[in-house]
């Protein structure tokens, strides 16, 4: 391995058994090959960094492998050293995102009908092929409808809804899943084993998180580690180089999210900003600690509280607006407020005041569990503008929501939740 290359280049598969996670892909093309069954044409979709573009030049190795044609080509040939190398005249990869127009489909249409220089095929690899402009695409299609017999296309694409559906219709389709995170961080743990530094698994497991389903990043994401590891890479020196925020600074945003608490959360935003920490890899981080609360709870067949839900859908639509905004502070607070501070103009309805009951009761909980003890021994039964009716069966608990604290702290917490001014209406069970 040069050492000039970065970890992707080198460890690049060279196999299909090489290829991680994409077996439903790599193995039907193998039987195909076995079989020479050779499609003119082949659209590999699917996100970026899994594997589209290694896959199509090990399919380009094994059409043109001196030993012939094969699942397992030799790489050793000539044919198949100079495809690694990317030197083969043969095999020509193409940039749709920056080769995208008519003139270089037209150069194309006029070099498929040359016959191979000194290969069994000539393979064109088009990578983003989604990205080709309307005139490019009628021109690559007239070439797919009437293909030279020792020409091979690959289009890659991770946007194959964007493709013609005259293109997809003459292409052989095979889709690339994300990778999930069990798998890059195996690949990662056995990419970090060939250098001298000792590794934490759960530094690996923050990297392979971080990778968000493609290898190629996940593999970026470890040469940048191990360049600033010393004879040992940590999760708390990943955590730093990924801009994580702490584990207790995500606890607190939960907290304050749960008490629907405005002013906490715009002070962790500003205190955030302040140490330089990356909001959009804080927004990720909540959303993915949110979602495994969400699946804790279905998990034990709790009801999913509605503060939870709303928090996820509104910081799932702030993560992508930060994407094109460089103002993710602002971005993040504006979501907070859409989230918290747009109380209902009207009086909600008996239905929905018992729909939204659980969360007026964690508010209450996380300010005096005793009253959200005797609050689960009454039912809500009315409610009359913001005048709400709670009917209790025992005299103990009629009493205890009729105390002045205990109408203070039910109120602030139906303010809280469902805007206004509250009262509260004690009776008994009828």
């Amino acid at each position: 391995m040069a050492e000039e290359q970065t970890l992707y280049r080198a460890y690049r598969p060279q196999q299909f058994v090489q290829v991680v996670g994409q077996a439903h892909v790599t193995r039907t093309l193998s039987n195909a090959l076995a079989a020479s069954r050779i499609a003119h044409a082949y659209l590999f979709a699917g996100p970026r960094g899994t594997g589209k573009t290694s896959t199509a030049r090990i399919l380009a190795k094994a059409l043109n492998c001196r030993q012939g044609i094969t699942s397992t080509p030799c790489d050793a040939c000539p044919q198949c050293l100079s495809i690694i190398e990317g030197t083969s005249m043969d095999v020509l990869e193409i940039d749709a995102a920056s080769r995208r127009g008519i003139d270089e489909m037209r150069e194309l249409r006029e070099r498929v009908r040359l016959a191979p220089a000194y290969s069994r095929y000539k393979v064109y690899i088009i990578d983003e092929a989604h990205m080709l402009t309307s005139e490019a695409a009628n021109a690559l299609l007239k070439t797919l409808e009437e293909p030279p017999s020792q020409v091979v296309f690959v289009l890659a694409t991770t946007e194959p809804h964007k493709m013609p559906a005259t293109i997809l219709s003459r292409c052989q389709r095979f889709d690339f899943r994300r990778l999930p995170v069990s798998l890059i961080q195996e690949h990662l743990g056995r990419v970090a084993a060939n250098f001298p530094v000792q590794v934490e698994p759960e530094a690996l497991h923050l990297l392979a998180l971080a990778a968000d389903g493609s290898m190629r990043d996940g593999l970026s994401l470890l040469d940048q580690a191990l360049t600033w590891a010393g004879e040992e890479l940590r999760a708390e020196e990943v955590a730093e180089l990924l801009g994580k925020v702490p584990a207790q600074r995500l606890e607190e945003a939960v907290q304050a999210l749960r008490r629907q608490d405005l002013l906490a959360l715009f002070r962790l935003v500003a205190e955030l900003e302040e140490e330089g920490r990356d909001l959009q890899v804080f927004t990720r981080d909540l959303l993915l600690r949110l979602r495994g609360e969400t699946r804790r709870c279905l998990r034990e067949k709790q009801r999913l509280p509605a503060w939870l839900g709303r928090s996820l859908m509104a910081l799932y639509q702030a993560l992508g607006e930060m994407r094109l905004s460089s103002l993710r502070g602002l971005t993040l607070e504006l979501a907070f407020l859409r989230l918290l501070a747009a109380p209902e103009e009207r009086p909600p309805s008996l239905e929905r005041v018992r729909a939204l009951w659980p969360d007026v009761l964690q508010l209450v909980k996380e300010s005096s569990p005793r009253l959200f003890g005797q609050l689960c021994l009454a039912r809500v039964v009315g409610v009359e503008g913001r005048r709400l009716q709670l009917a209790a069966g025992e005299e103990r608990v009629r009493e205890t929501l009729r105390k002045d604290e205990s109408q203070a702290l039910l109120g602030e917490a139906l303010g809280r939740r469902f805007g206004g001014e509250w009262e509260i209406e004690v009776l008994g069970s009828g």
